[in-house]
């Protein structure tokens, strides 16, 4: 077969490529080969990284990765939507479509960007509770940004071995070692935008027992007309340690976001004429989404003897969605239409468990999942006589069902001083079962089954020095349709669509961390290639469908420094640049209307929906006490393709920010105040692919300001 011949002939290139990169490390070196003292070690000791296995300094893991803490998550921001912290990671890219109803945007090197809503490509992990569903269908809006204490977030070739669509991985903790108190927090904002807060951490007198308990309000009329949302949000983790070594956790977690408007996208006619308006068929038809998702969780990790422990854990989530589409009347007439209103009810659960083997030298962990996902899916006509946007009649009646079976190996060895080597395989089974219930003149019974059986390796090498190390890594990975993929086709025929495959990719990095006393830097570069990426065909009136690429092809590189000047001045940037092409042609056949007619992509043009160079710049002030902070924001962007025959692009830009702290004591009151997009830029926030009306463009939000006040008290 030519796929398996391209992923073998990659897997050569992408060896040779990092041996000629390895062979550089002594020349880089030599440069970071200086004195070792305190101030080196205690940030080797202080950087630790927990993804991909036990938690290990980063100067041992050879592979790019990020960690944000708790006071960036929150300090001076409106803890809202993960774009708000994610813009200052390197090889990150976060579109904010200024949309409840769709969720961010978020890519990873790439990966992602063919996500009409929720996330794609990445990998989703709250407290042990995968956000991701079994998949690989993700959202963002789980993540509790008042409560949680660390995010990690994994690129490159070692995010391969989570499995299924990790093209990276995003893993968010609670930290419940912390001090006992309660929080209040709120702010109010343009857009009669309102968040309220309330935490509240604690331990029984002997801290056998420890819990954080916290909920969130948001409300806003939206910018533009029709992006009304609220959001209510109860996120509770408790930990009980009985001895040392032994902890049992549980997690709970509900949200709950009714009728949240969906202005749509806007033609650039439309944009252009008003950057902050809506179309006209989300007014008419009233589009908007509900959600109500509940999750809960539980592990129980045990180190029964010195290198020797093991996990078990557990979770089940509930999610249901009505979501009311722009589909006009005339486009809902054939038998085989589903309908302008999609009803899902999706209930997954899962187990995984594994024991890890450590030693001076490096250790071995072999670990099972076994999760399962089962939907119903009913979709109805989105009008009653001549009214629209309601639920009519019954046009779509099915049962689907996701099992994945999954075992994974991660081992990392130490050969030599300040040098480490990790390997990770992971082999996965995934059922995909759908029973149509809905039988009618001229709509057969569309029941199927697909069955993939795939794995996924990675492999990498870090050589530590005293200020730093250098890295490199590669793997191969796979990536499955969603059930949302599926199920609709883009010739407009009725059933899932069969002709969809799993997409594979090959990928590897080389880079360098360094860190000394007032500045820390990293830079990667990477080459991803592509067989049979998962793609937009065709999107319209809210729904999507899907097909194969061809060979595609990401290079790319990505840098961050951070870094203090003299006592009361820090800084931080970040910056991305990547190449991402169809290396070849491919067609699909697309609905036009009652025809269908095929669509051809060139080869050579550019994967729609990712900037080939994005960034975030942040400038700092404090005062000597550290009570009061001023900071200047920045996001720039190059131009974005909208649709595969690169038609059209949103143009690039560049958008301020500014803030300012009052930080308080310990206890007591604090507050912050931010204006967002301080010169009033007209932009793009985000694009939706392949649109079928031509409504590419997503607008950005104008200028807003917002004004913030909290308390706290510890105990």
């Amino acid at each position: 077969m030519t796929c398996k011949h391209h992923v073998a002939s990659s897997y050569l290139t992408h060896l040779r490529a990092i041996v000629l990169s390895l062979s550089a490390v002594p020349f880089v070196a030599s440069a970071q080969t200086v004195a070792e003292d305190k101030g080196a070690t205690d940030a080797r000791t202080l950087d630790t990284v927990e993804v991909v296995g036990r938690p290990r300094p980063l100067s041992e893991f050879p592979g790019a990765v990020s960690v944000i803490d708790g006071d960036t998550l929150r300090d001076g921001q409106r803890q809202v939507s993960l774009s708000e912290s994610l813009a200052r990671v390197p090889g990150i890219t976060v579109l904010d479509r200024q949309n409840y109803a769709q969720d961010l945007q978020i890519q990873s090197r790439g990966f992602g960007a063919r996500s009409t809503f929720g996330i794609r490509g990445i990998k989703l992990i709250v407290d042990g509770i995968p956000s991701s569903a079994a998949d690989g269908q993700g959202q963002a809006g789980n993540f509790s940004l008042s409560s949680l204490d660390r995010i990690e977030v994994l690129r490159g070739p070692l995010a391969l071995q989570y499995g299924n669509a990790a093209g990276g991985a995003i893993v968010a903790s609670t930290d419940l070692d912390g001090a006992s108190g309660v929080a209040l927090d709120g702010w109010l904002a343009s857009d009669d935008a309102y968040r309220a807060a309330l935490r509240i951490d604690g331990a029984s007198a002997n801290e056998v027992w420890r819990w954080r308990v916290q909920g969130s309000r948001f409300e806003t009329e939206g910018e533009r007309p029709q992006s009304a949302a609220e959001r209510s949000q109860f996120n509770a983790v408790g930990q009980w340690s009985p001895r040392a070594g032994e902890s049992v956790r549980a997690v709970l977690n509900a949200l709950s976001q009714p009728q949240t408007q969906d202005p749509l996208g806007l033609t650039r006619a439309q944009w252009r004429r008003d950057p902050h308006g809506t179309d006209r068929a989300a007014l008419t038809f009233d589009t908007r989404k509900s959600i109500e998702n509940h999750q809960l969780g539980l592990r129980w990790q045990r180190e029964y003897a010195a290198g020797r422990e093991f996990w078990l854990g557990g979770y089940g989530i509930q999610r249901d969605v009505v979501q009311f589409l722009a589909l006009p009347i005339g486009a809902q007439i054939p038998s085989s239409n589903s309908g302008g209103v999609i009803d899902l009810g999706r209930r997954s659960s899962g187990i995984d468990a594994g024991h890890r083997w450590s030693g001076a030298d490096g250790g071995v962990a072999i670990g099972i999942e076994a999760g399962q996902l089962d939907e119903t899916r009913r979709g109805h006509e989105n009008f009653v006589g001549s009214v629209l946007g309601v639920r009519g009649r019954l046009r779509r009646d099915e049962d689907n069902r996701v099992r994945n079976r999954e075992v994974y190996l991660i081992g990392d060895w130490h050969p030599a001083d300040h040098w480490t080597l990790l390997g990770a395989v992971r082999h996965t089974r995934i059922a995909f079962a759908s029973d149509d219930h809905f039988i009618a003149p001229g709509n057969a019974d569309d029941s199927g089954r697909f069955d993939y059986s795939e794995t996924a390796a990675s492999f990498g090498i870090a050589r530590a020095f005293a200020n730093g190390e250098v890295f490199a890594s590669i793997g191969r990975g796979f990536e499955t349709p969603t059930i949302t993929e599926l199920a609709y086709r883009p010739d407009g025929a009725a059933g899932f669509n069969r002709s969809l495959i799993p997409a594979h990719v090959v990928s590897a990095e080389v880079g360098t961390r360094w860190r000394f006393a007032s500045v820390e830097a990293s830079i990667a570069a990477y080459r991803i290639d592509g067989d049979d990426e998962i793609v937009p065909a065709l999107s319209r009136g809210g729904r999507a469908s899907f097909a194969n690429a061809g060979r595609t092809r990401r290079d790319g590189i990505e840098a961050s420094l951070a870094g203090t000047l003299g006592s009361q001045w820090s800084y931080s940037l970040a910056a991305n640049a990547i190449r991402a092409r169809f290396v070849e042609a491919f067609s699909f056949l697309v609905a036009t209307g009652a025809q269908t007619a095929s669509r051809t992509v060139a080869a050579g043009n550019r994967i729609p929906g990712i900037p080939r160079a994005d960034g975030f710049g942040e400038l700092v002030w404090h005062d000597r006490s550290d009570r009061f902070v001023a900071a200047l924001e920045a996001r720039v962007s190059d131009r974005i393709a909208t649709d595969d025959r690169n038609s059209d692009s949103a143009p690039g830009y560049a958008r301020f920010s500014a803030r300012l702290e009052w930080r308080g004591a310990a206890s007591g009151w604090h507050g912050f105040a931010r204006i967002d997009n301080l010169f009033d830029r007209d932009y793009v926030g985000s694009v939706i692919v392949n649109e079928g009306n031509e409504r590419f463009f997503e607008p950005g939000a104008g200028r807003s300001f917002t004004l913030g006040l909290g308390w706290r008290q510890p105990r």
